[in-house]
């Protein structure tokens, strides 16, 4: 009978041992499906279609998730504000889209560069606009917003000590309040706003103000409690790729047409 091998030394068995268990959450981590969400009404980037959040920011997040191995499940939260407390508290794992806020960092930790670019407007019933050239010429007036909408940190703050805006559900009932004179204006996205237009059936009824109240990056987060924060690096590399050959573009595109293409 052969002799038998020699025994692997101890370090080396101690070595092996540790590459396997560490391979098992790794392994568990591809396996799982993980919790992606976003604004119900933020087209192109993000909004509701069923029980699905879809949109450029949505298909953009599923592809780079899923080249690093990752499933993320596409569901809708209900309204903004309690979608960003759902990832606060640990329920969702990513965000497909928003804008970068102090407030957000407690939670939510962002890739370095913006996929996109996003200008705010302020929006108003046809024949009812106002001169607007500084944030200042919105005082004494009413606005209507979205719950947990943000414009950026500086406006943000402006609206909290000089503003009078009132908050509800979605775009809609935004136009709504605007139509029915209970709300002088309405800050939104400028291209989120002319799609959503579109889709109620007010283009030309409601119209921008020239001049733009911010204009912020656009980024996917993911959440500070989510096993997916070992990912940040390979989300920043990843966006910065798809930026530079195409894809976002493209993205942004098809999506500007699907939304102005569906109803509400």
């Amino acid at each position: 009978m052969p002799p038998a091998p020699p025994a692997r030394p101890r370090f080396w068995r101690c070595y092996a041992a540790g590459l396997l268990w560490a391979c098992v959450p790794l392994a568990a981590m591809a396996q799982a499906r993980y919790m992606a969400s976003g604004h119900p009404d933020w087209p192109p980037y993000s909004w509701q279609q069923g029980d699905r959040i879809v949109g450029a920011g949505a298909e953009l997040a599923d592809l780079i998730f899923r080249d690093i191995g990752i499933t993320l499940d596409f569901k809708a939260q209900g309204n903004w504000k309690r979608t960003q407390a759902e990832a606060e508290h640990g329920k969702i794992d990513v965000i497909v889209s928003a804008y970068r806020t102090a407030g957000r960092l407690r939670y939510l930790a962002y890739h370095a560069t913006p996929f996109a670019e996003d200008a705010n407007v302020v929006w108003v019933m046809r024949g009812k606009e106002f001169p607007f050239n500084r944030w200042e010429d919105l005082i004494g007036r009413h606005g209507t917003a979205m719950l947990g909408e943000s414009y950026g940190e500086q406006f943000d703050r402006f609206i909290a000590e000089r503003l009078n805006v009132s908050r509800v559900s979605s775009a809609l009932l935004n136009v709504k309040k605007l139509e029915a004179g209970h709300a002088d204006y309405y800050p939104f996205s400028l291209y989120g706003g002319e799609i959503q237009l579109r889709r109620f059936g007010y283009q030309g009824q409601v119209v921008s103000l020239p001049g733009v109240i911010s204009t912020e990056g656009v980024y996917i987060a993911i959440a500070r409690t989510s096993p997916l924060m070992r990912y940040l690096p390979q989300l920043e590399q990843a966006v910065r790729q798809r930026r530079a050959d195409g894809t976002v573009e493209r993205l942004l595109r098809a999506y500007v047409e699907r939304a102005a293409l569906q109803g509400d």
